[in-house]
C-alpha cells in the first residue's frame, strides 16, 4: 500500500499498480518436505511471463516452506551451505517451470555485460527505477545470480561503493550469518562471485548482527566512530570504510531472513540521507521475496537430490539381500555421496547364537542382540582421507572384526541418541569430548554425526557414522534430518539380510527334518516286498463295494491291499500308468503319516475313501466324472485328514498354533493338501509322475478342492445351492460349477458316512469322536480357561444321545436327502442315517447314560459274515477258492 501511493504521481503506472498488489496474493508454489519434492503450482498462478513490460516486473511466485509433521524436515535457511550438483535434477525441474527463470546451475549472460551504467539508470525517473530494478530480479532461482543482482541494483539506488549481504542461518541460540557475497561493486563480475568464500559472523555481534537481531536499520555516517564496526578487514584489505548503510531484509510474514549493507557513498558525497533509507527499504521489500523464492527452490532441488538418492538406496536394499558385506560396501559408498563426507562406518552389534550345534533355527524369532559389544565394522574412506592414495582408487572399504568404539558403544546402549559434534567438544557422557583414539580410528577426525539403526522393536543392531563433512566445520540439522532416513534404510537392509540368511538356514535345517521324516515315514523296502508278495483280493473279498462296509474286520496290511484293489478297480494304474511299486509304497507311507489319534486316524481316512470307492462304483458315479476326477477324488479322500492332530480348526485358531498362522482358513484341510504334496513328491512315492503338465495341474487342482471340501464351514456355505440345485428337473451335471458342487456334497457324504453304518458301528464310531472332542475340551478349560463348546463338554457326555440326533437333524439328513435324489442308488445312505436317528433318539427318551452305551457289546456277525484276520487267512482263502475251482 505504501509503494502503491509511492507511484501513485506516475500517469503510466496504473496497470504497475494493480499488478504490484496482486503479487502479494500470487498463487504460491508449495514445496512439500516429502520425498516427492517437485514443486506443484497452484491452479491460479499464471506462470508464462506477460509480454508488457508492467506484468513481467513483478515476482511471478511466492514460495512458502510446507510443515511436514508438525515440521520442516528440510531448513531452507542452510540450504545454500550443501554442495550438491543441481543440474542433473534441473532436468526434470526446469519441465515444471517457464523458461524465462534463471535457474541454478544453468548457463546465463553476465549481468554486467547486459546492464545500463549507473548514469543511463539515475536519468529514469525513480518510479521507473525502482519497477525495473525489480523487474530484474524477478525471474532468477539461482541464489548467487539474484544476489549479485540485489547488490548491483541496490548500488544504484543509495550511490554505494560497494555492497554485501548476509544470510541468516540457523534457529534459537543456534543462528549466525554467513556473507553470500561481499563487497560487490558495479565492476565485479558474476562468474566471480560463485568462488566466494562464505564470512560467518556471530548472530547478535556487530553492525550485521545487531541488525539481524533487532530488525532495525543502521546508518553510521563514520563507521571508525561506532564501536561495533570491526576494523580488521579494513586494515587486512586497504579499503577504508567511511559511511554505513545497513537494513534487514524480510520475508512476506516480516521476519528477518538476511542483511543488506551499503558501504560509502561514491563520489564522496557523503553519508547516506534519509531518502537513501526510504528507497533503501522499499526495494528490499522484493529482494525479501525473490530471496525466499530462491532458498525454497534451492531446498526444493535439495530434497529432490536427496529423495532420488533414499530411492536408489532403497533400490540397493531390496535388490540386494543375500549378502551383508556387498550390501554395506553400497550403502556406504551411498553414505559418502549423500552427506559429502570422506568418511561412513557402519558397526553391527554381536549377535551371538546360543543355539546348541543343530538346533532347528526358528526364522521368526530375531537373534539375541549383545549391546555390549560390536562384532564387525565396515567402514569406507575417499578423498584425503584414502591411506594408499597411490593405488589411484577412489575408495578405500575396511572391514575390521571386533572394533573398539567408545562413542558408538554409548550411542547403542543410550539407544535413541543422534551425535552430531566435533573433536574436544563435550558433551552428555564425554566431558572432553570425542577423539580418533575414543573411535578407533587412525585418521583425524574434524566433525561426525553418529545415529544407532533401530529395528521395528526398537532394539539396536548397530551404530552408523559419517566421518568429516567436506567443506564444513560440522554437520547440519538438514544431515541430521537426512541421516535418520538415511539409517532407517540402513537398518531395514540389514535387518533383511539377517533374515534372509536365517532363512535360508532354516531352509536348509527343514530340507534336513523332511529328509528325515520321508526315511521314517516312508515304507520300507522289506513292507513294499510284503504287500508284493500276497496276490491282492477282490472287491467281493474285501467286501469295499458295500456301504455298510466295516474296517473292523481288515488288519492294517490288508487296508493297504484294499487300497490297491481301489485303484486296480477303478482302472487307475491302467490308465495312468502308476508304477506298481510307487503305488505300494505311496499308500503305506500314507497311512504311516495318519497320527494315532482316537478317530481322525488311517482307519477313518481309509473309510472314507472305501465309501467313495462304493459311490463310484456301486453308485456308478463313475460313468459320470472323468477318468481324472475319479482319480482325484480317490485320493483326496485317502488323504483327506493326513497329519490330523485330534483338535479342530477352532482349537488351532484359539491356540494360536503354527497351521493357524500359516493358513488364513482351514487352516487343517490346508496342511492335509500340503502334507499330501510333501509326502507324494519323496523318492518313490511319485504315482503321478506320467501325468502331463496339463493333466498334472488338474489333478492336484481337483484333489485340493476335494480335501478342503471336508471343512464342514464349505459345506454349510454350499448346502442350499446345493438343495435347490438337485430340486430342479434335470440338474445340468456336465456344467463345470454343478459338477465342482456335487464333487463337494460327495466328499462330505464320504467324510460323514460312518452315521449310516450299521448300528453297531454307528455306535462304537460315536463313542470316538466324542473321546476326542471330550479332550480337546479338556485342554480348552485346562490350557485356556475357558468352557468349551457344548459337543466337547466332557460334563456333558450323558448327553450324546442329544448330540448326535441334532447333528443328523442340522448336517447330515439334509445331505443324504439330496445325494439320493442325484442318484437314487445312495437310497442306503439315507436309510441307514434314518435308522440310526431313531436307535440315538431311543437312547435320548430312555436317558441312556455314556457309560452304558460304552459298554454295550458289539455283534461283528451282524456286519460282515465272514472276517477274514491277517494276510496268512486271505491266502489260505484263496488257495481253497483256486483248488474247488480246478476240482469243479
Amino acid at each position: 500500500n505504501e509503494y502503491k501511493s509511492y507511484l501513485s504521481s506516475s500517469p503510466d503506472m496504473s496497470g504497475t499498480i494493480n499488478s504490484l498488489q496482486s503479487a502479494r496474493q500470487t498463487p504460491s508454489i508449495s514445496i512439500s518436505n516429502s520425498p516427492s519434492c517437485s514443486p506443484s503450482f497452484g491452479e491460479d498462478s499464471s506462470m508464462t511471463p506477460s509480454s508488457s513490460s508492467t506484468a513481467a516486473a513483478v515476482p511471478l511466485v511466492t514460495l512458502r516452506p510446507t510443515e511436514h509433521r508438525g515440521r520442516s524436515n528440510l531448513n531452507w535457511r542452510d540450504s545454500w551451505c550443501n554442495t550438491w550438483s543441481f543440474s542433473d535434477d534441473l532436468i526434470n525441474i526446469r519441465s515444471l517451470l517457464p523458461t524465462n527463470l534463471q535457474l541454478p546451475g544453468e548457463p546465463g549472460d553476465e549481468p554486467s555485460a547486459r546492464r545500463r551504467s549507473r548514469e543511463e539508470w539515475r536519468q529514469l525517473n525513480e518510479p521507473d527505477l525502482m519497477m525495473e530494478l525489480v523487474r530484474d530480479i524477478a525471474q532468477d532461482l539461482d541464489l548467487v545470480s539474484l544476489c549479485f543482482k540485489i547488490l548491483l541494483n541496490v548500488g544504484i539506488l543509495t550511490n554505494g561503493d560497494r555492497c554485501s549481504l548476509f544470510l541468516i542461518f540457523g534457529s534459537g541460540d543456534q543462528r549466525f550469518l554467513v556473507s553470500k557475497l561481499f563487497d560487490v561493486t558495479e565492476d565485479s563480475k558474476l562468474k566471480d562471485m560463485y568462488a566466494h568464500k562464505p564470512i560467518r559472523i556471530p548472530y547478535g555481534k556487530g553492525i550485521v548482527g545487531y541488525v539481524a537481531e533487532t530488525g532495525k536499520t543502521v546508518n553510521i555516517a563514520d563507521a571508525y566512530q561506532d564501536e561495533r564496526f570491526n576494523q580488521a578487514i579494513d586494515i587486512q584489505t586497504g579499503y577504508r570504510t567511511k559511511s554505513i548503510l545497513c537494513m534487514p531484509v524480510k520475508n512476506h510474514q516480516g521476519e528477518v531472513v538476511g542483511v543488506a549493507q551499503v558501504i560509502n557513498k561514491k563520489d564522496e558525497e557523503g553519508p547516506f540521507t534519509a531518502t537513501d533509507e526510504k528507497i533503501f527499504e522499499k526495494y528490499l521489500v522484493f529482494c525479501g521475496i525473490g530471496i525466499t523464492n530462491a532458498l525454497l527452490f534451492q531446498s526444493s532441488v535439495i530434497m529432490y537430490k536427496r529423495s532420488d538418492s533414499l530411492v536408489l538406496l532403497a533400490h540397493y536394499i531390496f535388490e540386494e539381500q543375500r549378502d551383508m558385506k556387498t550390501l554395506l560396501r553400497r550403502v556406504l559408498k551411498k553414505g559418502l555421496e549423500m552427506f559429502s563426507s570422506s568418511g561412513c562406518r557402519i558397526l553391527l552389534l554381536d549377535m551371538p547364537d546360543n543355539s546348541p550345534e543343530g538346533h532347528i533355527i526358528e526364522p521368526t524369532i530375531f537373534p539375541p542382540i549383545n549391546q555390549d559389544k560390536f562384532a564387525v565394522c565396515y567402514e569406507v574412506w575417499t578423498g584425503d582421507d584414502i591411506r594408499n592414495k597411490d593405488s589411484g582408487d577412489e575408495y578405500e572399504f575396511n572391514k575390521i572384526i571386533n572394533p573398539q568404539d567408545t562413542l558408538a558403544l554409548y550411542i547403542a546402549q543410550s539407544t535413541n541418541k543422534t551425535i552430531n559434534t566435533v573433536p574436544n567438544e563435550p558433551f552428555e557422557g564425554f566431558s572432553n569430548g570425542i577423539t580418533a583414539e575414543l573411535m578407533g580410528m587412525d585418521r583425524e577426525i574434524k566433525n561426525i554425526l553418529a545415529m544407532p539403526i533401530m529395528t521395528e522393536n526398537r532394539k539396536v543392531l548397530g551404530v552408523v557414522e559419517i566421518v568429516n563433512k567436506k567443506g564444513e566445520e560440522r554437520f547440519d540439522r538438514n544431515d541430521e534430518s537426512l541421516f535418520e532416513a538415511f539409517t532407517l534404510f540402513c537398518g531395514l537392509g540389514i535387518y533383511n539380510v539377517i533374515n534372509f540368511e536365517r532363512l535360508l538356514k532354516a531352509n536348509n535345517a527343514q530340507k534336513v527334518v523332511l529328509e528325515i521324516l520321508s526315511y521314517h515315514a516312508s515304507a520300507s523296502q522289506d513292507e513294499v516286498a510284503k504287500i508284493e508278495r500276497v496276490e491282492i483280493p477282490t472287491a467281493k473279498q474285501l467286501k469295499i463295494l458295500n456301504y455298510e462296509f466295516a474296517d473292523m474286520t481288515l488288519s492294517n496290511d490288508e487296508t493297504i491291499l484294499a487300497t490297491l484293489r481301489m485303484f486296480i478297480d477303478l482302472d487307475l494304474i491302467n490308465k495312468f500308468q502308476i508304477d506298481n511299486k510307487n503305488l505300494i509304497r505311496w499308500s503305506i507311507t500314507v497311512r504311516k503319516n495318519y497320527r494315532d489319534v482316537m478317530y481322525h486316524n488311517w482307519r477313518h481316512g481309509f473309510n472314507v475313501a472305501q465309501m467313495m470307492f462304493a459311490m463310484l462304483t456301486s453308485g456308478e458315479m463313475n460313468k459320470m466324472f472323468s477318468d481324472i476326477e475319479v482319480f482325484a477324488l480317490l485320493v483326496g479322500s485317502l488323504c483327506h485328514d493326513i497329519d490330523h492332530r485330534g483338535t479342530t480348526n477352532q482349537f488351532q485358531s484359539l491356540s494360536n498354533s503354527p497351521l493357524a498362522n500359516l493358513y488364513s482358513t482351514s487352516f487343517m484341510e490346508y496342511h492335509h493338501f500340503n502334507h499330501f504334496l510333501t509326502i507324494s513328491q519323496v523318492e518313490g512315492n511319485n504315482i503321478f509322475k506320467t501325468l502331463d503338465k496339463e493333466d498334472y495341474c488338474k489333478f492336484i487342482e481337483l484333489t485340493k478342492a476335494t480335501i478342503l471340501a471336508t471343512d464342514l464351514a464349505v459345506y454349510f456355505r454350499h448346502k442350499t445351492q446345493f438343495q435347490k440345485l438337485v430340486d430342479e428337473e434335470s440338474p445340468d451335471w456336465v456344467e463345470t460349477s454343478n459338477r465342482n458342487l456335487l464333487r463337494s456334497m460327495m466328499i462330505t457324504g464320504c467324510d460323514l458316512s460312518a452315521i449310516t453304518k450299521p448300528w453297531e458301528v454307528q455306535r462304537l464310531v460315536a463313542e470316538k469322536i466324542a473321546s476326542e472332542f471330550f479332550n480337546q475340551g479338556d485342554l480348552e478349560r485346562d490350557i485356556f480357561g475357558q468352557a468349551p463348546a457344548y459337543m466337547m463338554d466332557r460334563s456333558k457326555r450323558d448327553e450324546l444321545p442329544k448330540m448326535q440326533v441334532n447333528f443328523i437333524d442340522g448336517i447330515c439328513m439334509a445331505l443324504y436327502e439330496s445325494l439320493e435324489k442325484v442318484n437314487p442308488l445312495f437310497r442306503p445312505l439315507l436309510e441307514g442315517c434314518l435308522a440310526n436317528r431313531r436307535n440315538w433318539s431311543n437312547l435320548y427318551e430312555r436317558r441312556t447314560s455314556y457309560a452304558e452305551i460304552s459298554s454295550a457289546n458289539i455283534s461283528l456277525s451282524s456286519i460282515n459274515t465272514t472276517r477274514v484276520g491277517d494276510l496268512g487267512a486271505i491266502q489260505n482263502q484263496q488257495e481253497e477258492e483256486s483248488h474247488e475251482s480246478v476240482e469243479g
